[in-house]
């Protein structure tokens, strides 16, 4: 990272921006060019967790090759006069697979239910949960990056 003063590897940081955060742009392998997505998500247990459906191309990036890049940030302000964005980010890497468990699942969905304030039947009715895919990423690497106005720093 060019900018050092403004990197922070902070666990408290990293953790609490992978809770607060609304979207993440996540990235698959999908041969000459990346497949990059945004997507509701949820920090549960050091992992992170999607929903999607049980066919289409992130489950075909995914089964070709589990390896993904993600980034979350929140916009704090833009300072048109001195020509800066405050804010706050992080990206990292890991290992996205399908989450075949039942009680796992349930535990995702329920989490992405409370995040995102989701109206949805809990537990999530068999039927349904058949229907839907959910994709853990163990996370390898993070690193944060953060550049906030005087009086917050």
């Amino acid at each position: 990272m060019r900018r050092k003063e403004r990197e922070c590897s902070d666990s408290a940081f990293l953790n609490g921006l992978l809770r607060q955060a609304d979207v993440m742009t996540l990235a698959f392998q999908a041969g000459e060019f990346p497949y990059v997505i945004p997507v509701n998500f949820v920090f549960l247990n050091d992992a992170v967790y999607i929903h999607c459906a049980r066919e289409g191309r992130k489950l075909d990036c995914l089964r070709q090759q589990p390896g993904v890049g993600f980034s979350v940030h929140e916009m704090l302000a833009i300072d048109r006069e001195k020509a800066t964005t405050f804010y706050t980010c992080l990206y990292g890497e890991g290992h996205a697979s399908l989450v075949e468990n039942n009680e796992e699942k349930q535990a995702a969905l329920a989490a992405l239910a409370e995040k995102y304030q989701s109206r949805c039947t809990l537990p999530v009715p068999d039927a349904m949960l058949e229907q839907t895919a959910v994709i853990r990423i163990d996370i390898i690497s993070l690193t944060g990056k953060r550049h906030l106005p005087r009086h917050q720093a």
